[in-house]
């Protein structure tokens, strides 16, 4: 499986950017992970570099608080099911454009509140990490 996560912006506070790094390390230890980070302050050009960089043998999903919420468990039960390598789109603070998310596959939600933007990016990557350590049978997951 390849993962490939398309984050706007940088992600400038270190503690999340630090904890994140860990995350990334065990994660492309099982894993090819490419991390991509895109910047436009212009959200309609950012949102045209997100719908540019998608790519038909991926299967796509976008992170919105309007999409589908899962359990850890169900989560990792889901992205291995696909059978595809994943995309996961993180948009800017204001959101992702209505026309990128129609651009993909699936919209998940990681929670019905709003998250800043930092931290829902080191929510996806921990929530990646845990999938696999469910599908490997780790004892990182406990419930």
């Amino acid at each position: 499986m390849k993962i490939k996560i398309l984050v706007s912006g940088k992600i400038k506070e270190t503690r999340y950017a630090s904890k994140a790094k860990e995350y990334l390390k065990w994660i492309s230890s099982q894993v090819s992970l490419d991390l991509v980070f895109l910047k436009d302050n212009d959200l309609k050009k950012l949102s045209d570099k997100q719908i540019h960089s998608l790519d038909p043998t991926y299967f796509s999903i976008s992170l919105s608080e309007e999409g589908k919420g899962f359990s850890s468990k169900e989560f990792s039960n889901f992205i291995y099911s696909i059978n595809k390598d994943l995309i996961f789109i993180l948009g800017p603070p204001d959101g992702l454009s209505e026309k990128l998310k129609e651009s993909t596959d699936f919209i998940l939600s990681m929670s019905k509140f709003t998250l800043p933007h930092e931290l829902a990016y080191l929510v996806l990557i921990e929530q990646i990490y845990r999938a696999m350590s469910i599908q490997n049978g780790s004892k990182y997951h406990r419930a």
